[in-house]
């Protein structure tokens, strides 16, 4: 069964498919649908992968930040992009809090206890507590899976670092369903991956 490992936590490929689903029932119900972006600024974790899934399935950009960025940076990119959703790992939202565009809606993501171990945080760096904002497990736990999922998906959009000081994002015509098959390939072959086999990266 193929699945996703960090530290010492698991998740099927299932069950990140249901989450995704269900995150894009939520995102949907909140406005976010076809050409908007779902900002994430997040170290790797499994809920940059269920955001980003659940943006492609509403037909959304999943707009990853550099979470070495300063606010003024960040909000730049989350108001560039036209993000109406941003999830941003705990420890990072209190240099966040003050540089979130109005009307985004902001999701907190719990830091893992592998990634406060690799960056020396302090247990507190897991607090959720922040009026009017959601956690992100504990609303996922919450929403029901979408029924109808786009027919492409749009994938991400990058933002470069751009000439002018300021990042310039990209966004790429979605990828026809052949190209979709020959990345795929490519990947496979790439990572050495067959089907049904397990790896470990």
């Amino acid at each position: 069964m193929s699945r996703l490992i960090s530290g010492e936590r698991e998740l099927p490929h299932r069950v990140l498919l249901q989450r995704a689903a269900q995150s894009a029932h939520g995102l949907r119900a909140l406005g976010v649908g076809k050409g908007h972006a779902v900002a994430l600024m997040l170290r790797n974790d499994f809920a940059f992968f269920e955001a980003s899934l659940a943006a492609g399935m509403i037909g959304a950009y999943a707009t990853p930040i550099n979470w070495h960025f300063t606010a003024e940076e960040a909000s730049h990119i989350i108001g560039d992009s036209g993000a109406r959703a941003l999830l941003v790992h705990s420890d990072l939202w209190p240099r966040m809090a003050h540089g979130v565009p109005a009307g985004v809606q902001v999701f907190l993501v719990p830091t893992p206890r592998e990634i406060r171990t690799a960056y020396h945080l302090p247990e507190s760096a897991t607090a959720l507590a922040s009026p009017g904002v959601r956690v992100w497990d504990n609303w996922v736990a919450s929403q029901p899976p979408l029924a109808a999922i786009a027919p492409v998906s749009p994938g991400s959009m990058i933002y470069t670092s751009g000439t002018t000081g300021r990042p310039k994002g990209v966004r790429r015509e979605p990828a026809t369903p052949e190209q979709q098959a020959t990345s795929m390939t490519l990947a496979a072959k790439t990572l050495g991956l067959r089907p049904g086999e397990e790896r470990s990266f």
